[in-house]
C-alpha cells in the first residue's frame, strides 16, 4: 500500500470527518466479508430424495423459489428412479427424507428398517375426479365391482397401500382376488391392453387414468382409494430414526416450508397447473384436464390408523399396529 505523502497527500490534512467516513465504509466492507459465509452456514443442508411426478411439484417450487431458504434450509433435491428403491436409498444414508407411499413405509417399517414420519405430502382426495381409479373399456357392460368377477384386469403391482384398497373394495363388494384374473403390466401399457380389449380393467392413477378417459379407451367404474378411505394419504416424508433424533429443527423447518409450498400452489389452481406442466413435462391441456394434486400437510391420526389397520386386514402388514409407532417422532406442531 502507498503512503498518503507519496502519492502527494499530506496525511494531516484528512479532516476528522473524512476519517471517520474512511473507518465506516471499511467497518461496512469487513462486515460483508464475513457476513457472506455466516450466512451461508446458517443455511442447514437437506438431501431429499423424490420421485419424478406432479405431486413434487410443490418442492420444486419451494427450492426454485427460495421457499426452503426463508426456512433456514439449503435443500438438495435427488431423484430416485423407482418408488420400490426410496427406502434402500434412504437406509445408505444418501438422502436425508424420501418421499413414500404411507403403506409401503409401513411394511418396510415393520421389515426392521427404522423409519420415523417427518411430515405428509399429498392425500388421495375427498370427492371425484381424483387420481386413483379402476377403468373399464369405455363399451363395456360393467356397471358394478361385483361385475368384474372373472374379468381380467391390469395393475401395476399386486403389492401395496393401492392393492390393498383394491382388495378392501373387492371384499365390501363380495368379491375376492381369486375371483378375478389379476395381470401385472406397467401403468404405460394400460391404455393400450384396455382399447385393444387384452383386460377387462386397470386399475389406474394419474395421469393415466385422464389420458385414457380422454382418449375414449374407458370409462371410470370405481374412485376406489376414496372409496375406501377417504383423503387417505398416498405421499409423506419419512427419515431414518437415528437422523430424526439429531435434526429435530431440520424437520420442523422442513415441515413449515412444506405447508407454505402447498398454500402456495392450492391458493391458485390455475397457477399450480401450469407449474405441475412445467416440472412434470406434461402437456399443458392434459394437467388442466387433470384434478388439482391434494396437497396436504395436515396429519389426521384417525385416517393413518384406518389405512395401518386396512395394510393389516389385506394382509400388506403382518400384525396389528398402532398410528403412535408412525406419529412419535414428528414433531406435535406436525399433527393438527
Amino acid at each position: 500500500m502507498q503512503r498518503a505523502d507519496r502519492l502527494g497527500v499530506s496525511p494531516l490534512k484528512v479532516s476528522s470527518l473524512e476519517r471517520l467516513h474512511l473507518a465506516a465504509v471499511a467497518a461496512v466492507a469487513v462486515a460483508i466479508c464475513l457476513a457472506s459465509p455466516a450466512s451461508a452456514k446458517e443455511l442447514a443442508h437437506l438431501k431429499l430424495g423424490i420421485l419424478k411426478l406432479g405431486a413434487m411439484t410443490n418442492v420444486w417450487v419451494a427450492a426454485r423459489d427460495g421457499i426452503f431458504k426463508k426456512h433456514g434450509l439449503d435443500v438438495e433435491l435427488v431423484d430416485i428412479p423407482l418408488s420400490a428403491q426410496a427406502v434402500a436409498v434412504l437406509q445408505s444414508k444418501s438422502v436425508d427424507i424420501i418421499l413414500q407411499i404411507p403403506g409401503t413405509a409401513m411394511a418396510a417399517k415393520e421389515q426392521g428398517f427404522d423409519l420415523v414420519l417427518v411430515g405428509q405430502n399429498e392425500t388421495s382426495g375427498t370427492s371425484p375426479p381424483v387420481s386413483n381409479a379402476i377403468l373399464v373399456r369405455a363399451n363395456s357392460s360393467i356397471r358394478t365391482i361385483k361385475d368384474l368377477k372373472g374379468k381380467k384386469i391390469g395393475t401395476a403391482s399386486p403389492r401395496g397401500q393401492s392393492y390393498a384398497a383394491m382388495k378392501e373394495l373387492f371384499q365390501r363388494n363380495g368379491l375376492s382376488t381369486s375371483d378375478v384374473d389379476l395381470v401385472e403390466v406397467p401403468f404405460t401399457a394400460h391404455a393400450d391392453l384396455l382399447r385393444s380389449g387384452q383386460v377387462d380393467a386397470v386399475v389406474a392413477l394419474n395421469p393415466y387414468t385422464t389420458q385414457i378417459v380422454k382418449a375414449g379407451y374407458g370409462r371410470v367404474l370405481s374412485w376406489f382409494m376414496i372409496e375406501t378411505i377417504p383423503d387417505q394419504p398416498v405421499g409423506a416424508w419419512w427419515a431414518l430414526r437415528s437422523w430424526a433424533h439429531r435434526h429435530a429443527s431440520e424437520i420442523a423447518a422442513f415441515q413449515d416450508a412444506i405447508k407454505e409450498s402447498h398454500a402456495y400452489l392450492n391458493a391458485d389452481h390455475e397457477r399450480a397447473k401450469k407449474l405441475v406442466s412445467e416440472y412434470s413435462g406434461l402437456e399443458l391441456g392434459l394437467v388442466e384436464d387433470m384434478p388439482l394434486i391434494s396437497w396436504k400437510s395436515k396429519i389426521v391420526p384417525a385416517v393413518w390408523q384406518a389405512v395401518a389397520d386396512m395394510m393389516y386386514r389385506q394382509g400388506e402388514l403382518e400384525h396389528k399396529h398402532d398410528v403412535s409407532e408412525y406419529l412419535q417422532f414428528a414433531p406435535q406442531n406436525l399433527v393438527r
